[in-house]
């Protein structure tokens, strides 16, 4: 105690806390920290459900992308969105692209353009599912090499399509979102491609 403090306190009054009561007191600032943790756990487990959705068309169905991935405008896409925790020069994302609808059937026309865009690129699945309000889409599943950050850096990515037909109001089109990540990162953004494509009523293969 001071001088000053001594002039209005009874210094003989003045008792350090006890060790239990350090002890008590320090087991108070862990138990809080761990909540903090834990709670924050539980934030970020909760954020993984959370979704918005890009509207497409009065009648059509909405397509969600996760709340904390971080938007990038992208030419040619309606959407494009960025997984914020991603440690891959490719970071895992999610597109949605509108496009003319081809004269071919789905199944077989959106393949072979996948084929011609996509460098090394390799099927693995495909397959017809129905959505949730009942209309038949394509799930493509495959992979392709793309280019990292780094000269001559190569990247392999595991990617899925689905592709379905809507009416925007004055032509029917071909909307595709695709769900890719670097190939090493799959199992880290399964579970939220898996929560997406649930959220459209497809059950993923």
């Amino acid at each position: 105690m001071t001088q000053f403090d001594e002039a209005f306190v009874d210094a003989s009054a003045f008792q350090p806390p006890s060790k239990w009561q350090a002890r008590s007191s320090n087991l108070m600032v862990w138990l809080t920290v761990a909540l903090l943790l834990v709670a924050g756990w539980f934030l970020k487990d909760w954020m993984m459900t959370q979704f918005r959705y890009l509207a497409l068309a009065e009648g059509e169905p909405a397509i969600p992308y996760p709340a904390q991935w971080q938007p990038q405008p992208a030419q040619g896409l309606a959407l494009q969105v960025f997984a914020p925790d991603s440690d891959s020069p490719f970071a895992s994302r999610e597109e949605v692209a509108v496009l003319p609808l081809p004269d071919a059937p789905i199944a077989s026309a959106w393949p072979e353009q996948r084929q011609e865009q996509l460098r090394d690129y390799q099927e693995s699945d495909r397959a017809l599912v129905t959505m949730d309000d009942g209309r038949q889409a394509l799930l493509l599943t495959y992979t392709y090499v793309a280019e990292g950050d780094a000269p001559a850096s190569l990247i392999v990515v595991s990617a899925r399509d689905l592709a379905f037909q809507v009416n925007d109001g004055h032509a029917d089109r071909l909307v595709v979102v695709t769900l890719a990540a670097d190939a090493d990162e799959r199992e880290k953004t399964e579970p939220v491609f898996q929560r997406l494509l649930q959220q459209m009523g497809v059950t993923a293969r």
